[in-house]
């Protein structure tokens, strides 16, 4: 015989499975659907909880209760959450509006598709980021923008240049963690690398100078804000702070600011944006807010490492895609852009308002989690309820529904530091976050 909480789970059961509660839509409250029904408050939240266990529905933390978007039959649960996988959602994959441009541009650049353009990038498409980088306080001259096939190839390249700060090559000081494409290319030009431990609160000055006055750095690399994997940001004063110590050490800072578009806070700047001695090369990609197979970036270069920038590009490649710049700077230029860039923060940061209730609810006594605003990426390490994950936690998460990426390789070989885990919040979504959130608060309690 079934309670009467069971039978109230199978009628809202029917309703999600015939359509008459959407995919992904708001089921109604405890007390309406407690009128409707004639039942009490209790009965219905216990179908509720029930139905959450069977991954029908799931709970927003003061929003209420919603149905999932792929129910499947009655005793499936939905697939594999996928909080690995860095490209951009679909929902906000803006390929029609680029498609068009794609067209514009072969009418427009006819003559120019099928000839070499400019080592240091098409001028159109120059002109245009020098007017886009204004919106971020970044006030470059054209002659200082140099495109790039994707951010990864500006710092393939920097990180094989000689810098004159450095009597040389100089070593590479990196944020651990970091990047960890930065670390590859530092290790393929056999460059040697140097780490600064940085937590939630920035970096420790003191270490900071210690480093830069012990030892010929070229450059510093950093990401202002939204880390990979960490999702940490400095604040202004953290950034002055790095910029006056880099000064009196004549290091350069290689500013990564690959998720400038995302920013909420105007008041946050690019630490270009507070330069005022040149001291930063400032690096921007496309990848991670619109298209990844687009392949282009960007980077500020200083006059005295210009000649050998552009000298190093030309032996990897003669120019960047010229459709793909003549397609980007009819973007750029149309309203296209900024309507896709309001509709992708608003998308990132719901979901990230999502995961930080659910973090703070299940994981707030196991584990210590940094959710940043918005941004694609959340990080959670071993709190002081569990002094270490699980051994193989990767492989357990997936096992049981989640895919997440092991903060291991951000970090330089020997290097300390905690157990982390980087979940990304591009493919995943928002209804499969709280069942991801509770396969992680499972994993660890065991």
């Amino acid at each position: 015989m079934k309670y009467k909480y069971e039978h109230t789970a199978d009628i809202i059961k029917k309703k999600i499975l015939n359509g008459t509660y959407a995919p992904g839509g708001k089921l109604p409250s405890i007390q309406t659907l407690a009128g409707e029904l004639s039942l009490n408050a209790d009965t219905v939240i216990r179908a509720y909880k029930l139905l959450e266990s069977e991954h029908l529905i799931y709970a927003v933390a003061k929003s209420g209760y919603y149905a999932v978007k792929s129910t499947g039959d009655a005793g499936e649960t939905s697939s594999v959450i996928d909080m690995l996988t860095t490209n951009p959602a679909n929902e906000v994959n803006p390929y029609k509006d680029f498609y068009h441009c794609m067209e514009k541009a072969i009418s427009l650049y006819e003559s120019k598709l099928f000839a070499y353009s400019p080592a240091k990038g098409m001028p159109e498409l120059i002109s245009v980021l020098r007017k886009h980088l204004v919106n971020h306080q970044v006030f470059a001259k054209e002659e200082d923008i140099f495109i790039t096939t994707g951010a990864q190839q500006a710092l393939f390249i920097l990180a094989s240049m000689d810098f004159p700060c450095s009597d040389g090559r100089g070593a590479i000081l990196a944020e651990q963690p970091t990047y960890s494409v930065m670390l590859e290319a530092a290790k393929a030009n056999n460059i040697p690398v140097i780490g600064i431990r940085r937590t939630e609160n920035g970096l420790d000055p003191a270490e900071l100078e210690r480093i830069l006055a012990c030892n010929k750095v070229k450059f510093f690399y950093l990401t202002p804000r939204f880390q990979n994997p960490t999702g940490y940001s400095y604040t202004n004063a953290q950034k002055k702070q790095i910029l006056r110590l880099a000064g009196k050490y004549r290091a350069y800072i290689v500013e990564d600011d690959y998720l400038a578009d995302l920013e909420i806070n105007r008041k946050s700047d690019p630490f270009a944006a507070l330069d005022t001695a040149g001291r930063v090369i400032y690096v921007r990609s496309f990848s991670k807010t619109l298209l990844p197979g687009l392949r282009l970036g960007m980077a500020v270069i200083p006059k005295e490492l210009q000649d050998g920038f552009i000298r190093r590009k030309n032996a990897i490649d003669l120019n960047s895609s010229v459709f793909s710049q003549g397609a980007l700077e009819i973007y750029l230029r149309s309203s296209m852009y900024e309507a896709h860039v309001k509709r992708t923060k608003a998308f990132y940061k719901k979901k990230m308002d999502i995961l930080s209730a659910e973090c703070e609810r299940e994981l707030k006594d196991t584990a210590r989690c940094h959710i940043p605003p918005t941004g694609i990426f959340a990080y959670i390490e071993a709190g002081e309820g569990a002094k270490k994950f699980p051994k193989d936690v990767i492989g357990r998460l997936e096992k049981d529904g989640l895919r997440v990426m092991n903060t291991d390789t951000s970090y330089l070989e020997g290097f300390p530091h905690p157990e982390g885990i980087r979940l990304c919040i591009c493919r995943a979504d928002a209804e499969a976050i709280p069942r991801a959130v509770r396969i992680i608060k499972k994993t660890l309690a065991k």
